[in-house]
């Protein structure tokens, strides 16, 4: 979905799509709500719904399992409220400072994008990695405001160790795993 504003997907179901399964690209005010996005565990570069320059989004009752990330917010997207989401298998909600999808990025350094006033609140599962929580954050644009309030993510491996990687971040913990305690 390109440059569409006020819009709304509901009851959908989305299946074994190639790369994104929903995109949304300069779009605002968008609702997305009982949606279900299916890929196999195993298939790669497979996001759920990835959103770049896009605006007050909401994302509410869906279901997503596919082979990469759930979420995927990109530059530029700011005002994203997601309520009522079960990721897995994938890797959860992603925002990236540090991507660079053909490995050369070092010369050029992170991305330029501000993660700020994030809260994470009510998250409870499990973890295919004892890293049930990583907020990597550049040196020079830290990640600020960021708030974990009831976030209870486990390991589900067999040494059962949990534990979160957190560079570069502030903010505070609410009743959270004293493993997952970033700050």
């Amino acid at each position: 979905m390109d440059f569409v504003n006020n819009g709304e997907v509901s009851g959908v179901t989305l299946l074994n799509s190639k790369f994104f399964h929903m995109n949304m690209y300069q779009c605002k005010d968008m609702l997305i709500k009982d949606v279900t996005v299916t890929a196999p565990g195993d298939s790669p570069n497979t996001d759920g719904i990835h959103m770049g320059d896009t605006s007050g989004i909401t994302i509410t009752n869906t279901v997503i399992g596919v082979g990469d990330d759930c979420i995927s917010i990109g530059p530029g997207t700011s005002k994203v409220n997601i309520t009522g989401v079960t990721c897995g298998p994938g890797h959860g909600i992603f925002i990236d400072m540090m991507y660079c999808p053909n490995k050369l990025c070092t010369a050029n350094g992170a991305s330029k994008v501000t993660v700020k006033d994030v809260t994470f609140k009510n998250i409870t599962g499990t973890s295919s990695t004892p890293e049930a929580i990583s907020l990597l954050c550049t040196a020079k644009i830290q990640c600020t405001g960021v708030t974990m309030d009831d976030v209870n993510v486990e390991y589900s491996g067999t040494n059962n160790k949990t534990m979160d990687i957190c560079t570069n971040t502030k903010g505070c913990t609410k009743g959270c795993l004293k493993e997952l305690a970033c700050f």
